[in-house]
């Protein structure tokens, strides 16, 4: 009996820690590889200024650069769990491209590498760094 009470607590808390770790329960807009429509359905309410794309840029710089690279192309080399991180330049993005997306992968995290970051930084602050993160791709 304390040998099964044992496995439940180890299993309650191993699913805690993942929760807590990847912002926590699953949602409907809960990253997902190849996008997820529900987040995409997401608008911005931060228009894209100088001023959000600046405030943006300052959020990246402080918490993101590390492992995306100061100039987003995945290339920063933080990512400790052996993940790689995402290349902002790049045309395909795997947990989706829109504004709704992108917020979900920052507010809920994507893997253990991309944690939650909905604790750390504000919502609206989120928006900034989504419209600095959309600013760093290349335009045709």
């Amino acid at each position: 009996m304390t040998h099964a009470i044992l496995i439940m607590a180890l299993a309650l808390a191993g699913a805690t820690a993942w929760t807590s770790t990847q912002g926590g329960a699953i949602t409907a807009t809960t990253p997902k590889r190849g996008g997820n429509a529900a987040a995409a359905k997401v608008t911005n309410p931060v228009p894209a200024t100088a001023a959000s794309i600046a405030a943006g840029r300052k959020t990246y710089m402080l918490l993101c650069s590390r492992c995306h690279g100061p100039a987003g192309k995945g290339d920063g080399g933080g990512a400790g769990a052996g993940g790689q991180p995402a290349d902002f330049t790049d045309d395909v993005w795997e947990f989706g491209s829109s504004d709704g997306e992108i917020f979900a992968a920052i507010a809920e995290g994507t893997s253990a590498d991309m944690e939650s970051y909905a604790e750390r930084i504000p919502a609206p602050d989120i928006w900034n760094l989504v419209n600095y993160v959309r600013s760093l791709k290349p335009r045709p």
